[in-house]
């Protein structure tokens, strides 16, 4: 496990990292897809070292029988120290300590964990829910590679007007985290930088709140097929969903369309409604995302390869040199285009938003090596760039609906979107805001940074990364031949 996740990410196993690979165990198949081979080195290394305890010895020196327990000891020390350090101090060790050290600590902290009973809904409203209340949420969707926040952006129809509609830009803001689970777990949560972790262990979903409203909840989920859950999604939360989306028979391609399609359906109807749309986006492979028609930036990678994989796939192909790099951000560029501009243009052009209020964000941004830096990773890095947590924020309300300003720079973030939620479902937002932090009609600036240690445990405090907004590289001209 400790030389898998070096040779795939080239980085050391951290302990946060280590909680992140356990909380994504159901996807060790496509972990697998993805990066069997690496794995298989990994496993090979591996099995080397086992042959080599394994192997009978030509002689045997005859050792007291009280040192048998030195390796345990040696494990349970290092165990401690990481205790007493919050997870931190097992750089430079031997690889089959620090995965043992981890997996104890973890089994400490289930064992000793209280089984927490979740809140119900506190809050008292003081105004009708707006009808319809939709919270779209991309997946691997940088900010600064939109036509909305950057001169050279992908067009994305969102910088047009509407009839009928208000479209606010927040620009590029922070995401909660760099990696998926987190930020989709404390976006259906809520919960300040301060108090996140408690707010996901015991307090009410966005699910029971819209419940308590008088909301029909709905959740369409284009990543997943046939009931699978992920980012954390457990049955709790399921049975507080009135209607589940998946489109098992769809192919990727085609998935964001019909998200497109279904919200417009739902805000047709008349009873209140609230919907979370999970959007398959530009997470890798991003060989395939996109028709031939999109093709607009060249060259790009080869096509044909995952033409039905929505978020993983293998790196045959993609050695991670210059010319690969430049390639793939121009097939992120084509399928930023299709998954975000044709998902806008025919939202936009369909649904009756004049009495809903939508908010668009992305789970995280994406590092695409602007700067030439090596690695093969994207996001969920350890030690990531200001790129990871660059997501977009944007706020399309009908007519009649809360108003926002048309461009709102340096006060959104990923952390506003639960209270602006609860607002728009009638929720008082004085007291709202001394739980959950301020909304997005709140003025006040807002640190430009997002949370690397997620999984902050044993006293340690999350770690933040600034992201830089004004600073961030987007695509070369020189990225595509016109």
């Amino acid at each position: 496990m400790f030389t898998g996740f070096g040779q795939v990410t080239g980085q050391f196993l951290t302990y946060d990292a280590f909680i992140n690979l356990l909380n994504s165990r159901a996807f060790v198949d496509d972990a697998y897809a993805q990066y069997g081979g690496k794995l298989w080195w990994s496993a090979a290394l591996s099995l080397l070292l086992l042959l080599g305890i394994g192997l009978p010895a030509r002689g045997r020196l005859a050792l007291p029988n009280w040192l048998a327990p030195v390796p345990y000891v040696v494990v349970a020390s290092i165990a401690a120290i990481l205790f007493l350090r919050g997870g931190e101090g097992a750089r430079g060790l031997p690889a089959s300590y620090p995965t043992l050290a981890y997996a104890s600590l973890y089994g400490i902290e289930f064992a000793l964990s209280p089984n927490r009973i979740r809140e119900g809904v506190y809050l008292q409203r003081t105004s009708e829910p707006v009808d319809h209340i939709v919270l779209v949420i991309d997946e691997s969707v940088s900010g600064h590679y939109l036509d909305i926040n950057s001169p050279s952006g992908v067009e994305t129809g969102l910088s047009r007007q509407w009839p009928g509609i208000t479209i606010s830009n927040f620009g590029v803001v922070p995401s909660i985290t760099n990696c998926s689970i987190g930020s989709n777990l404390a976006l259906r949560f809520g919960g300040t930088r301060e108090n996140y972790r408690n707010r996901i262990a015991a307090g009410p979903s966005i699910w029971a709140f819209a419940k308590s409203a008088g909301m029909k909840t709905v959740y369409i989920d284009a990543q997943r097929t046939g009931g699978a859950l992920h980012n954390g999604m457990n049955d709790e939360e399921v049975a507080l969903i009135d209607r589940f989306f998946q489109f098992d028979d769809e192919p990727v391609l085609t998935r964001d369309s019909r998200v497109a399609e279904q919200i417009a359906i739902e805000v047709s109807k008349p009873e209140p409604s609230f919907i979370v749309a999970n959007k398959v986006g530009a997470h890798f492979p991003v060989h395939d995302k996109f028709p031939d028609e999109y093709m607009t930036y060249r060259p790009t990678l080869p096509r044909g390869q995952f033409t039905d994989v929505s978020d993983t796939g293998n790196r045959e192909g993609f050695d991670g040199s210059a010319e690969s790099w430049r390639q793939y951000r121009n097939a992120y560029r084509n399928t930023i285009a299709w998954n975000v501009g044709a998902f806008f243009d025919r939202l936009l052009a369909t649904a009756d938003l004049s009495s809903s209020a939508l908010i668009y964000t992305s789970d995280h941004g994406q590092n695409l090596r602007e700067d030439g830096s090596s690695g093969l990773s994207t996001h969920c890095n350890a030690d990531p760039g200001g790129s990871e947590g660059a997501v977009p924020l944007v706020y399309i309300a009908g007519a009649d609906v809360l108003p926002l300003a048309k461009e709102i720079r340096g006060n959104g973030s990923h952390y506003r979107i639960f209270p602006t939620l609860l607002r728009l479902m009638g929720y008082d937002p004085k007291r709202a805001q001394q739980i959950y932090g301020p909304d997005l009609s709140d003025t006040s600036e807002e640190p430009e940074t997002f949370n690397t240690r997620f999984n902050a445990r044993l006293g340690q405090l999350p770690q933040w990364q600034s992201i830089d907004a004004e600073t961030l590289l987007i695509p070369d001209d020189q990225d595509a031949e016109n």
